[in-house]
């Protein structure tokens, strides 16, 4: 055959092999109409966290920690205008805020019915000085619940608080809030940050607060500033340095008198001090810095050094004894003294955590070394006051002169304490199975404290403690969505936890006390919600008492317990629906004692033994919502209860119950937010806390408008 006989065959070959291209080519000479993809972006659950850095000491996942953990975002911090640390805390089961104790000013936390006054810490570490915390410099509060001493040494037996610092980010952002409010409140933060470079990233928080209060002569001047610096050194290895220093003049107040057992019915705003003599400080400087280090994608370094100061100065007014007279003709006798404790603390700890499977299972081993000192000052100076100037009228007083007061030269207290902490611990979480997860650790500490008092030698104590704490517990995840969970953990109280020695508790051992739980921890609705249940006991087994064969001193011979379940919501229920929600039932009392008191009101000398546990609430619990009626219209509230709760140990004085009920409206824009609160809607008399005399109002009708600049 010829070439030009097979030329039509191989043209029309070439055409059907060319086809598409030519067909392609025609096409992208042609302009097609313009397609619109429109997605949506995946939106994290508000009021939800998936993890946690407390319950292991290294972030993981709440589902894996066999142990209740409460996450207060800042998402539902913003919407509920906490601005103080113990308003978040509200949103948390099982706790309940306390009036100061024996002279302690700041927060006061009582925690599954156990004080948790120094049980407080930042990213881990510990930061126990007495002041108000604010939330201008924290993203988050964590909240470990049950005997937690493994992982935090003294203390820690209704669990810790732990606050997450805001540290620098990798994008530039910057935000300013401005609230007014309701008795000329009035107040300021910022917050901004950016990367200078790859290696080098920068924030600054700041805040200034002037405040008028629903106290009669009550007012808050707060100012702080919170710079952070990030290093990236190398891929592997970085440093954040952050200081936090917040100054604070205030009125020292706890509230109104108790009278028949119960807050006398006068108005909240009745104030019973001296009006022109009024003096409460709080100077505190934090410093941190936090070195991480990658060996390998197996092992890893975490060291965290923290110096803190705090320095306080105040003057307290306080009740004495019971009301005198009844009716109208009722008095209630003042007292007054000159304080001052400032406080020093350092503490260094490094964790390590090896990520290895041992044998072909999965396991996570964390180890660590912590050493601190902590130096505790407290002078006192009580005022001389005439018995026509010290009794005030309870139904219609009448402020007196500060003419009245003679301030003694010489004080009646001055001595310091001085704490040193060595410990050493090992946890390993080991996976028998992707379903199953094994919890278990120890730790060693040994906690010596020195008092010595500068005005009395026979005050002077010196003693050393050597203890050892236990954890252990089980994970079950059948599914993804589910973790089943039990635990069991000890913590100890020496006699110098907080910072004081006597000579009946100066020769006696640590109490002691443990946790046995069980909980579930289960996602809802893909994810989005999160619910959590958890039943326990909290028992404290040698809980120090009288010597009932010499009442001047003190044995470990009492016991005392909590009974009790909690359960939680926190999530989305819908997109545009978030909701936390948290009840929390406590059973708590004394056990076994041979301590005896007298009761304010019957005047009669009553055994403790049988007597339920100082401010815990039987049932308490908080429900918040908000929802998105468009993308910029926002409306929110909540309903935050407690039922009644002893305020002495004899349960002869009380608070009553309550449910407050709050609500937000929010307008959102790309870069401005307008936000309204009003706080106790319904305007119901409630107290905060007490004491054995006194009892702290609470905040009535109110409101706040915030302006939130943003960028």
């Amino acid at each position: 055959m010829k070439y030009y006989t097979k030329r039509p065959l191989m043209m029309a070959i070439a055409a059907l092999i060319n086809a598409p291209y030519i067909e392609a080519a025609e096409i992208t000479n042609k302009t097609l109409p313009e397609v619109k993809v429109k997605a949506a972006v995946e939106k994290e659950p508000a009021y939800k966290a998936d993890t946690s850095s407390t319950g292991l000491k290294f972030e993981a996942p709440i589902r894996d920690i066999p142990q209740s953990v409460s996450v207060v975002k800042e998402e539902l911090i913003k919407s509920q205008n906490a601005f103080n640390l113990r308003d978040a805390l509200k949103n948390v089961s099982g706790l309940t805020i306390a009036a100061g104790e024996g002279g302690r000013t700041g927060d006061s936390i009582t925690l599954r019915g156990f004080a948790a006054n120094s049980d407080t810490y930042m990213d881990g570490a510990k930061e126990n000085g007495q002041y108000f915390r604010d939330t201008f410099f924290i993203d988050r509060a964590e909240v470990l619940k049950g005997a937690s001493s493994v992982l935090f040494g003294r203390g820690s037996t209704g669990g810790v608080i732990n606050t997450i610092a805001k540290k620098p980010l990798k994008t530039t952002h910057a935000q300013a809030d401005f609230t007014y409010g309701n008795y000329d409140f009035k107040r300021t933060t910022v917050d901004a940050g950016t990367a200078i470079n790859d290696q080098v990233s920068v924030r600054l928080n700041a805040l200034y607060q002037d405040a008028d209060s629903y106290r009669d002569y009550n007012y808050n001047d707060r100012w702080g500033i919170a710079p952070s610096v990030k290093l990236d050194i190398t891929p592997d290895t970085d440093l954040t340095l952050l200081l936090l220093h917040q100054e604070e003049k205030s009125v020292f107040d706890y509230g109104v008198p108790m009278i028949g057992g119960k807050p006398a019915n006068v108005p909240v705003n009745q104030f019973y001090g001296f009006k022109d003599d009024l003096l409460q400080t709080f100077d505190t400087s934090i410093v941190t810095a936090i070195f991480n280090h990658r060996f390998n994608s197996d092992f890893a370094v975490r060291n965290t050094s923290r110096y803190g100061n705090y320095d306080r100065e105040y003057r307290t007014l306080l009740f004495t004894g019971a009301p005198r007279g009844t009716g109208a003709a009722a008095t209630v006798r003042r007292t007054q003294a000159l304080r001052e404790s400032p406080q020093e603390n350092y503490y260094n700890q490094t964790d390590f955590t090896f990520k290895k499977p041992i044998l072909g299972f999965n396991n996570t081993l964390l180890f660590g070394a912590e050493i601190g000192w902590e130096n505790f000052t407290f002078r006192s100076k009580n005022s001389v006051i005439p018995n026509s100037v010290a009794d005030i009228s309870i139904y219609n007083p009448i402020s007196s002169p500060t003419s009245g007061l003679r301030r003694a030269n010489d004080l009646a207290t001055d001595r310091i304490t001085r704490t040193n902490s060595i410990a050493g611990y090992v946890l390993d979480q080991f996976e028998i199975t992707p379903q199953w997860k094994l919890l278990a650790g120890g730790r060693y500490n040994i906690f010596q404290a020195k008092q010595d008092d500068h005005l009395l030698n026979a005050n002077d104590f010196e003693r050393t403690d050597h203890q050892w704490s236990r954890r252990a517990g089980l994970v079950w995840q059948p599914k993804d969505w589910q973790a089943y969970y039990f635990s069991y953990g000890t913590s100890f109280n020496p006699s110098a936890e907080t910072f004081a020695l006597a000579a009946n508790t100066a020769n006696l051992k640590p109490e002691q006390n443990q946790n046995l739980e069980v909980g579930a921890k289960v996602d809802l609705f893909d994810g989005r919600l999160s619910a959590t249940g958890a039943l326990f006991r909290l028992e404290k087994t040698n809980a120090r008492t009288t010597d009932p064969n010499d009442s001047t001193l003190t044995i470990l011979a009492g016991e005392q317990k909590t009974d009790g379940f909690e359960f939680g919501l926190a999530g989305d229920i819908l997109p545009d629906w978030s909701l936390s929600a948290t009840y929390a039932y406590l059973d708590a009392e004394v056990t076994k004692s041979t301590t005896f008191a007298t009761g304010l009101v019957s005047g009669q000398s009553q055994p403790l033994q049988g007597k339920r546990s100082v401010n815990v609430p039987q049932n308490s619990g908080v429900v918040w919502t908000s929802y998105h009626i468009t993308p910029e219209w926002e409306i929110g509230g909540g309903v935050f209860m407690a039922s009644s709760r002893f305020t002495d140990a004899v349960n002869e004085v009380s608070l009553p119950g309550y449910a407050r009920l709050d609500a937000t409206v929010a307008y959102h824009q790309k870069h401005y937010d307008i936000q309204i609160n009003a706080f106790n809607l319904l305007d119901k008399v409630y107290y905060e806390s007490g004491q054995n005399n006194t009892a702290l109002p609470a905040t009535p009708l109110s409101g706040q408008v915030t302006v939130r600049v943003k960028y």
